[in-house]
């Protein structure tokens, strides 16, 4: 899978912007900075340079609409239905894209541009060559995974994407269908590829991969029993245009033809590629098995946290979390009423964790598996997202205007998606942002975990983050896009601790549950890098998580098979958020009473996502001009 990307991470920028824009209550205001020296350029290289770069953030913009139409609907921006091009050739033809792009930008004299531009300038020269840095490695990934890939993109773009407007917005949705199968094909070629460079995904991916592709042709136009999720999401949209009776039959029968001529095949064609693959696959892989794969861990890891830490700093900062997170949760002991707390002699700094992880695991309040249980789930989340959008003001000025919505996963999805998770808005804040909740797995966890999932998911968390940043029109339009994990995830994980002091928890259970939620994320930091950079075997990581969380066997080899096919991924969330709340130390041990929390917050988020260094300087930045 070659390395194409937008919404991404990057690696550390090495320079040190000068100046840039800090967001102060609803507007951005331009800073300036004292520099020691200051080179003085002509106006008209000033005016060339500025050209120059916002020409080229236009045109870096435009090019990856272009070349990703499943981008642009996820965008809800008109104008394609087809297909990425996945293809080889089209690897080569990216590749070649960006390294233009990065000629281009270099060429340009830096110090000429503005001091925001200079930031859009640093980000994007960055974030190319970050993308050069992994050709080496494009067919390392794995195209399809348990997690996820195209054979349930495909559903969940025509079914959540593609809308139907008019008879033409339904043949475009009829074109998609029918394109599938040549997307399917480069996708095979993709895999063939991959296993001639000796790497094939772990064998245990197989199974769910495979069942969730046959989900998507069950059911009519190809059975009797039930119907596939796409002929009924087309049908329901159909339904809605009110056309005439002979107009709405052409459609389905054309529709009908493209499910059965093009979809079904092509998934059959699919399906029956990766039975025979599974045969071939390893039963274990890390990342360090595979060709070159020390250095391509550490680029992993360099790109997820956007730091230069290597796997045993990393491994190291979590084994001292997870000390830090289960001392703090010890202190929860006696309020939780924990039977062994009573005793006499009990101490609770001394305490054996796992005996009370399984008294409150066992104890533990959960939703019914039956229709009201599912019901009474999907509620529960959207009050907790209500209640904390109404006490947002108590810590941010600046709020989003984009709404967030709760809704359930899709019932062909339910099976292979975790239990929520998030699903940006529109660029045009015309589709809200969803916050998805899956009732297949809504007894997983119990209700004291579920506060914080939603704040880490909606509110003040990803949605929080992602929305102002679509809605900052100040920012090139590259940048309102730009994902960094570190900072995505690591303010959803400060958003979880957060809410807290905003009045979201209402019990210490719940509490207990922030810190479980943490703890999760700390442990990871252990794992990932223990099983891609020290040795670890599966069993050596499944025994750690077991013996040092509250979670069970079977949830813990899932997620330790989510570290094997996405190494490095999950270390992004605690170091971000780690850094967040020590930039937050920084400032106010700095400003002292001048520290204001909703001003922080406004720093931290106002500039879209950026690697975690420049994040530092605009908060830097924010104390000289407040100090």
């Amino acid at each position: 899978m070659f390395y194409r990307r937008i919404i991404a991470t990057t690696l550390k920028t090495s320079a040190l912007i000068a100046s840039t824009y800090i967001l102060s209550a609803c507007q951005l205001n331009p800073l300036q900075t004292q520099v020691a020296e200051v080179e003085v350029f002509e106006q008209a290289d000033i005016e060339k340079a500025q050209q120059q770069a916002e020409e080229i953030f236009q045109e870096f913009y435009q090019y990856q609409l272009d070349n990703s139409p499943v981008l642009r609907s996820s965008l809800a921006i008109p104008g394609q239905f087809e297909w990425d091009d996945i293809s080889l050739e089209a690897e080569q033809q990216y590749n070649e894209a960006l390294q233009e792009f990065r000629q281009r930008l270099i060429n340009i004299v830096q110090p000429a541009l503005s001091s925001e531009n200079q930031v859009s300038y640093e980000l994007l020269l960055q974030d190319i060559e970050e993308s050069l840095l992994f050709t080496p490695f494009q067919h390392h990934g794995y195209p399809l995974t348990q997690m996820g890939g195209w054979h349930t993109r495909v559903p969940n773009v025509l079914i959540n994407y593609q809308e139907i407007n008019d008879i033409q917005d339904a043949h475009d949705y009829i074109e998609r269908i029918e394109g599938v199968r040549h997307l399917f094909n480069d996708l095979i070629s993709q895999l063939e590829k991959s296993e001639e460079a000796g790497i094939i995904a772990p064998a245990f991916v197989y199974p769910s991969i495979i069942a969730a592709a046959e989900n998507v042709i069950k059911g009519a136009p190809f059975s009797k029993q039930g119907e596939s999720p796409i002929w009924s999401d087309f049908n329901e949209k159909i339904d809605a245009l009110g056309l005439y009776q002979s107009s709405n039959k052409v459609l389905i029968k054309k529709a009908n033809y493209a499910m059965k001529k093009s979809l079904l095949p092509a998934y059959q064609e699919l399906i029956k590629f990766l039975k025979q693959q599974q045969l071939r696959a390893p039963e274990f892989q890390v990342a360090s098995d595979l060709p070159n794969g020390a250095a391509y861990y550490q680029l992993l890891l360099q790109s997820y946290t956007t730091t230069e830490l290597s796997a045993d700093e990393i491994h190291t900062i979590g084994l001292s979390e997870v000390s830090r997170i289960q001392q703090k949760i010890r202190t929860l002991l006696t309020s939780l009423e924990y039977p062994r707390a009573q005793d006499k002699d009990f101490d609770p700094k001394l305490a054996e964790l796992k005996p009370f992880f399984t008294w409150m695991e066992d104890s533990a309040e959960r939703f019914e598996k039956t229709p009201q249980g599912e019901a009474d789930f999907i509620a529960y989340q959207r009050d907790k997202v209500a209640a904390m959008s109404m006490r947002l003001h108590t810590a941010f000025s600046t709020l989003p205007k984009t709404p967030i919505v709760v809704r359930p996963v899709a019932e062909y999805r339910q099976q292979s998606a975790p239990i929520a998770f998030y699903e940006q808005p529109a660029m045009d804040g015309s589709r809200p942002g969803f916050y998805y909740v899956n009732p297949a797995r809504q007894h997983d966890l119990p209700k004291y975990r579920l506060a914080a999932l939603a704040y880490h998911e909606a509110l003040p968390g990803h949605h929080m983050q992602i929305a102002l940043a679509r809605e900052n029109t100040n920012l090139p339009s590259f940048r309102r896009l730009m994902g960094f994990n570190a900072y995505s995830e690591g303010w959803a994980l400060y958003a979880e601790k957060l809410a807290d002091e905003m009045g979201g928890y209402t019990s210490d259970e719940e509490r207990y549950g922030q810190l479980i939620m943490e703890l999760w994320r700390a442990v990871r930091l252990v794992i990932d890098t223990g099983l891609h950079a020290k040795g670890w075997s599966q069993q050596q990581a499944l025994d750690y998580r077991i013996a040092n969380t509250p979670f069970s066997e079977q949830d813990s080899m899932k997620a330790i098979q989510r570290y094997l096919v996405m190494p490095g991924q999950a270390t992004s969330y605690k170091i971000g958020a780690i850094e967040i709340e020590r930039l937050r130390k920084k400032a106010k041990k700095a400003l002292g009473k001048d520290f204001n929390l909703a001003e922080f917050h406004n720093v931290i988020l106002g500039q879209g996502a950026l690697p975690l260094d420049i994040l530092e300087q605009q908060v830097d930045l924010w104390i000289e001009l407040k100090d």
